[in-house]
């Protein structure tokens, strides 16, 4: 059996739900196949600002604003007695002043769904086993219904590999290279009873810095649900008690930040770990094919940078690959490799120097000057390609002369 599509998106995730509904209002008719089935539990629960632009160039905002999430204004900083907060409604003009903490559940599958009802055809339990491409770029995909166990091909123009940690093209291609980061894991759950704050700082994500060095992020929903996460280095997690919950539950109990807010919780989903996160890749396209989000880059889930990465790359794809399916010329090198390239780049230099120590040090620094605060508050919400911006100009030249000023 065969299947001729114009455009084939491996994924359905958020990633892939924006690809496939960009493509349909384009006027074309995407296959998206997802290996699993939704809803499904995944984190990176905390958006930035800049999703909401993506949502609604891709006619799904509406959606997911009817799903009356959590509105996430800013984000807070906490290290011992020292703490700052970065309000998202002081960036630059023109950029989103909020963002949303979502039940990863709910959102994907809101996502997948609206896609759906612009056309495009989303197949579930649907896996990709192998990928041939011809000298013009066209492939042919070997595809597993795995609820029948029936085989066929998909012949596309273009394919976009949406496919997260999934990484099928990848794999499939090899060009796959290891991250520059330091290997480290993380153990969360979700909890019930935690103390909030009041008013509108209610639902900023919290993230905690430990003594010891780990950090603990806080992020909470509006069903009076909140995600807890503690990231360590392994050894030292692996130290801090003797079995995952026991771990997160010790550096949670020791933080004066996180210790004090979440003294009265109760733990209603059982304790989880992910590590080996942090991926790369030998390039971003190639002859019939891109690479979005995830199955190109991971950086760390600090900055909460993973889904709004993904919707930039997703997004910017499916618009070049409706020109180039209309006939026109398309400068994958120029207008996505170059974009993205840079948008990874700004939030390298800040997990980087997270790690480093360096960039905490300015986010507390109590005489950071206001236009540089606006301007690390515009990369904490996803604004990473706003030129406008002294560190998406130049990250760490401004890092530097940033922590210079602030002694």
């Amino acid at each position: 059996m065969r299947v001729d599509t114009e455009a084939l998106i491996i994924g359905a995730g958020p990633a892939g739900s924006v690809a496939g509904a960009m493509l349909a209002r384009a006027g074309f008719k995407p296959l998206v196949l997802e290996a699993g089935t939704f809803p499904r539990f995944v984190i990176g629960e905390s958006m930035l600002p800049r999703v909401n632009d993506v949502l609604q160039e891709a006619g799904l905002y509406d959606a997911i604003v009817a799903k009356k999430f959590m509105p996430k204004p800013g984000a807070l900083f906490l290290k011992g007695e020292h703490s700052d907060r970065f309000c998202f409604a002081e960036m630059f003009p023109g950029q989103s002043p909020a963002a949303l903490q979502v039940v990863r559940a709910d959102f994907d599958q809101t996502l997948a769904t609206t896609a759906r009802g612009y056309g495009a055809d989303i197949r579930f339990q649907h896996a990709v086993q192998g990928i041939e491409f011809a000298a013009d770029g066209r492939s042919m995909t070997q595809v597993l219904d795995v609820e029948t166990q029936q085989k066929y091909e998909v012949s596309a123009k273009i394919v976009l590999d949406c496919s997260g940690y999934g990484r099928v093209l990848p794999k499939l291609l090899k060009l796959e290279k290891p991250s520059h980061l330091s290997p480290r894991a993380a153990v969360f759950a979700h909890f019930e009873g935690d103390e909030r704050p009041e008013g509108d700082k209610a639902g900023d994500i919290w993230i905690c810095i430990h003594p010891k060095g780990p950090w603990i992020w806080i992020i909470p929903f509006s069903n009076g649900r909140t995600s807890v996460g503690v990231v360590a280095e392994r050894e030292m997690l692996a130290a801090a008690g003797k079995d995952d919950r026991e771990r997160m539950m010790h550096f949670i109990n020791t933080d004066p930040n996180a210790g004090k807010r979440l003294k009265n919780v109760t733990q209603v989903m059982k304790t989880t770990r992910l590590e080996g996160w942090s991926a790369s890749v030998e390039r971003f396209w190639g002859p019939g094919w891109v690479l979005c989000g995830n199955a190109s880059e991971f950086l760390d889930p600090v900055f909460s940078s993973g889904v709004t990465l993904a919707l930039e790359s997703s997004h910017r794809a499916a618009k070049l690959a409706a020109k180039q399916l209309k006939g026109e010329t398309v400068d994958w090198d120029k207008d996505y490799t170059k974009p993205m390239d840079q948008a990874v780049g700004v939030f390298r230099v800040f997990v980087d120097t997270w790690y480093t120590e360096e960039l905490q040090r300015l986010l507390l620094a109590p005489n950071k000057a206001d236009k540089i605060k606006r301007a690390i508050t515009a990369v904490l919400g996803g604004y990473v390609l706003d030129d406008r911006n002294p560190f998406v100009r130049d990250a760490r030249g401004t890092l530097n002369a940033a922590l210079k000023f602030v002694g």
